[in-house]
């Protein structure tokens, strides 16, 4: 994508439902020829730079879209992440979010 999706400052539990229709509806579909091949996964921005408010619940989201973009051959790649942000991952154990590698160590 050429511009990033942007998370909201409230990026909590009470915005999520919206979020993931969201990017739902942006996801690219499953191609059984690309999912096989050796080729580089495309990134998936993702600004994180607005958020003020993070939870659990809406890491959690970040984790499920990362495993599904990987499914469709697609790497998130969370793109300057707030200090609140990035705080919330760490604690978590999700660095690896803010590195930019979008694998966070679990099965897609």
């Amino acid at each position: 994508m050429s511009t990033p999706n942007v998370l909201p400052a409230e990026f909590t539990i009470y915005a999520l439902a919206g979020l993931r229709k969201e990017w739902l509806a942006r996801l690219p579909k499953i191609s059984r020829a690309k999912r096989n091949t050796a080729r580089p996964a495309t990134a998936w921005l993702l600004d994180g730079s607005a958020v003020a408010e993070v939870d659990a619940a809406a890491v959690q989201l970040l984790v499920a879209l990362a495993q599904a973009l990987s499914a469709r051959n697609r790497k998130l790649v969370l793109t300057t992440p707030s200090d609140r942000l990035a705080s919330a991952c760490e604690a978590l154990g999700l660095s690896s979010l803010l590195q930019g590698d979008g694998d966070m160590g679990v099965a897609a």
